[in-house]
C-alpha cells in the first residue's frame, strides 16, 4: 500500500546511524575543547565560523562536521588528522590522542595566565607555532647547557 501523507516516514537505520555518528563526534569534540581549555568563542575564531550556534550544533551532534573543516578541527583539537578524519567519518569509532584511545584525560589544572598564553598559541597560524615551538626548543637547550650557577 502508498504511503499517505497521514502516515509519517519511518527513519530508517541508516539515519539513525548517521545521527549516532553525530552525537558521538559531537561529545568527542566538546569533551576535547573543555580538556583543552578552550571555549566555543576561541573555536569560532580560530575556524572562522560566524555565531556560537554552529558549535554547539555540532556539540550537540544537531549537525555533523563539514568535511571541508575536518582537518581544521583536527589540529584546533590537537588530534591526528587522519586518525580523525576517520572517528568522524565512521571509520574508527574511537581517536587515540596521546597514547590514549577514547576518552581523554582531563587536562592538568593550569593558571589563567598559562590558560591565555595557551590560548594565544591555539591562534596564531601553523607557521608560527611551528617558528614558537623551534624557540622553545632552543631555549630548552640553553638551559640544560648553562652552568647551574646562571640559572
Amino acid at each position: 500500500m502508498p504511503r499517505t501523507s497521514a502516515q509519517p516516514r519511518r527513519k530508517s537505520s541508516t539515519d539513525k546511524d548517521r545521527l549516532d555518528l553525530r552525537k558521538r563526534v559531537g561529545a568527542f569534540v566538546r569533551n576535547r575543547r573543555q580538556q583543552l581549555n578552550l571555549s566555543q568563542g576561541d573555536i569560532i575564531e580560530v575556524l572562522g565560523y560566524v555565531s556560537r550556534n554552529s558549535v554547539s550544533n555540532i556539540e550537540t551532534g544537531r549537525e555533523g562536521l563539514p568535511a571541508k573543516r575536518i582537518y581544521a578541527w583536527a589540529d584546533v583539537l590537537e588530534v591526528p588528522r587522519d586518525a580523525f578524519f576517520r572517528f568522524v567519518t565512521g571509520e574508527a569509532k574511537r581517536v587515540e590522542v596521546g597514547g590514549k584511545t577514547g576518552e581523554v584525560e582531563a587536562a592538568a589544572k593550569v593558571s589563567t595566565g598559562d590558560s591565555e598564553l595557551l590560548a594565544s598559541f591555539r591562534k596564531l597560524p601553523a607557521k608560527y607555532q611551528k617558528r614558537i615551538r623551534e624557540q622553545i626548543q632552543e631555549y630548552a637547550e640553553l638551559a640544560r647547557s648553562a652552568p647551574k650557577s646562571a640559572r
